[in-house]
């Protein structure tokens, strides 16, 4: 049986998960605000923390035992899934550390975006949100630093790392659901365009985003 997969449409926190698990060959529904009626309900009734809970929710093929929280999964299923003969979680100790600083890193670099949500104006949000790519702005910062760090990396090794990188890096690429974001936000940072086209054109993410319309941003650059 497949494994199920609650989120929303948009890619954001549960893009990395969706990805692993078809770099992994893992069979997995999809299921969205878009295509189930009670997802609201089976949100609450799933999760873990109840009401409190939140999606990304993966539900198990045994159909009884379901995580949270978006990280957690997307390390749990890199430990079951494997790429090219290597599980996209490393069992080095110190590979492991690098993937897990390559999210934290992506991670860092996403968060400021948060904030935004909750201004309800929409020419001031929109405003906001362009603002944390000027130079020394918080999101702008982090790019930079996620630009270093990229430059360092072989882009060989297909792990949770380059997957949440990759991922983090297209949650603001045009077309976004996140309104004001500069649409050449990206286009100085030389390595984030490298590791882009490398990750991009792997054979299954590739093959993966070919027919998804929503999803120009993760396909291989012109």
């Amino acid at each position: 049986m497949p494994y199920e997969l609650l989120y929303f449409s948009v890619s954001a926190l549960g893009e990395p998960i969706r990805l692993a698990l078809t770099l992994g060959d893992l069979e997995f529904t999809n299921t969205t605000t878009k295509n189930c009626e009670t997802f609201a309900e089976r949100k609450v009734a799933l999760s873990p923390y109840g009401d409190a809970g939140q999606v990304p929710l993966l539900i198990l093929p045994d159909k009884k035992t379901v995580l949270c929280q978006s990280r957690s999964i997307l390390r749990y299923v890199g430990k079951i899934a494997t790429h090219d003969g290597a599980p996209l979680y490393p069992t080095d100790p110190y590979a492991a550390y690098a993937a897990d600083a390559l999210v934290d890193l992506a991670e860092d670099m996403r968060a400021p975006i948060n904030a935004t949500f909750a201004i309800e104006d929409q020419a001031e949000k929109e405003a906001a949100r362009a603002a944390l790519f000027e130079p020394g702005a918080k999101i702008a910062k982090w790019l930079a630093v996620l630009d270093a760090q990229l430059g360092k990396d072989p882009m060989t090794a297909v792990n949770i790392g380059n997957i949440y990188a990759f991922c983090m890096v297209n949650l603001f690429r045009q077309p976004t659901f996140l309104d004001g974001i500069p649409p050449d936000f990206a286009v100085k940072y030389e390595n984030i365009t490298k590791h882009h086209n490398w990750f991009a054109n792997l054979p299954k993410v590739k093959a993966y985003y070919a027919a998804k319309e929503d999803r120009d941003g993760f396909k291989p650059l012109a």
